[in-house]
């Protein structure tokens, strides 16, 4: 005669799951003493049967669910390697398109800038002519009073 807790230490399961297998088949002790109840070897075969019988069906369930996790995961990895690739080609192409846009910026602002030197040579050489030419103008205060006319 044993307790529920020696036939769930011999299955190797937990108590719990024995007390609930004993409960749903209405299965009676054979023998109880002081509020704990005892189970005969009948009642201990039965049991060792379901569970092992259940452990081998849930190992199989179990590989076959990994499996099936293991290739989901890789078909996942696979595509998201193909993101990677796909990103990483656009990435360089975009870096492409910034160091063209780069250049043309640094060119436009060569010419802006010659432009701009001309436009400022130009200045002080019209200022020049102009001062040239008001100076052939300008006379003094005592010659204009005093001048020939």
């Amino acid at each position: 005669m044993k307790t529920i807790k020696q036939l769930a230490d011999e299955v190797g399961i937990d108590k719990q799951r024995v007390y609930r297998f004993i409960k749903k088949n209405h299965i009676n002790e054979a023998h109880q003493k002081a509020g704990v109840m005892y189970y005969d070897d009948a009642v201990k075969k039965l049991i060792k049967q379901h569970f092992t019988k259940d452990d081998h069906i849930n190992e199989a369930h179990q590989t076959t669910s990994l499996d099936a996790l293991i290739d989901t995961l890789r078909n996942e990895l696979n595509i998201k390697n193909e993101q990677i690739r796909e990103l990483n080609e656009r990435l360089a192409e975009s870096n492409a398109a910034l160091v063209s846009a780069q250049q043309s910026l640094q060119t436009a602002q060569m010419l802006h800038g010659g432009t701009i030197q001309k436009q400022l040579t130009d200045e002080v050489m019209e200022s020049s002519i102009e001062i040239e030419e008001s100076e052939k103008f300008k006379k003094g205060f005592f010659k204009r009073f005093f001048g020939r006319r």
